[in-house]
């Protein structure tokens, strides 16, 4: 059996489609303040760590939410997510490097560049 018709190889290439979109929709979805595309993204039972803290899935997407817009724009430019996925695997992680630009501050402040690294399991 070779690549092209082996079913769990086809499997994983297809997995590792879709884990590579998922840091991409992320910044879409926050780059528009689109929050039902964020809650899409999240599995609700699970917690996020990153600049604020800690939290469970429904209380990070609610500081999203309510958290006021402080910038008119912003623009995720991310990289080729490096992505850990065993074939046959029911968990996988990415790890993606961006830069995100802030433009248009609302309160009188500068314009704002933020490195940033996502990791996602």
């Amino acid at each position: 059996m070779n690549a092209e018709t082996d079913p769990a190889r086809l499997q994983w290439l297809t997995d590792c489609e879709a884990l590579r979109h998922l840091p991409q929709r992320y910044a879409r979805a926050v780059d528009f303040r689109d929050n039902d595309a964020l809650t899409a993204l999240f599995d609700p039972t699970g917690n996020v760590s990153g600049m604020r803290g800690e939290a469970a899935v429904p209380d990070y997407l609610a500081g999203l939410r309510d958290m006021p817009k402080t910038f008119e724009s912003s623009m995720h430019a991310m990289g080729e997510p490096m992505i850990d996925l065993a074939i046959g695997a029911d968990q996988g992680t990415t790890d993606t490097y961006a830069v995100v630009y802030q433009v248009g501050s609302l309160t009188g402040g500068a314009n704002m560049t933020l490195g940033m690294r996502y990791v996602d399991q």
